[in-house]
């Protein structure tokens, strides 16, 4: 079965400081080589600490990120489609489409429970 969203060693890095006086900006690597597939018709959740990138990776998808590196392809027709290509009309249609949910970790996560019993 063809995944209906593939990344592939995704990398989002963002450029801080530099300028005129200040030389050379800095790098701060906000995803770098993240690689997943979400298959038709799963439920697909990413987790991780505060500031691991999990934002940042749903804003990729939706092409709401700079995407430095890596791959990011969605199946439309039963033929993967970049998400680098999507531009205008077809970009919408992703975005209305697709969609990020948060989730309040004080109301979702009991201090009480490990990670295994949680997601069991």
């Amino acid at each position: 079965m063809t995944p209906l969203v593939s990344v592939r060693n995704l990398q989002v890095h963002y450029p801080v400081g530099g300028g005129f006086l200040h030389g050379k900006p800095k790098i701060v690597r906000a995803v770098d080589g993240v690689s997943f597939d979400i298959m038709p018709g799963q439920i697909f959740g990413l987790v991780g600490e505060s500031g691991s990138g999990k934002t940042t990776v749903g804003r990729a998808i939706l092409k709401a990120a700079p995407i430095t590196g890596g791959e990011i392809t969605f199946k439309v027709a039963d033929l993967p489609l970049s998400i680098a290509k999507l531009e205008g009309e077809r970009l919408k249609a992703l975005r209305r489409e697709a969609q990020m949910i948060f989730q309040d970790p004080y109301a979702a996560l009991s201090p009480r429970m490990t990670v295994r019993d949680i997601i069991a």
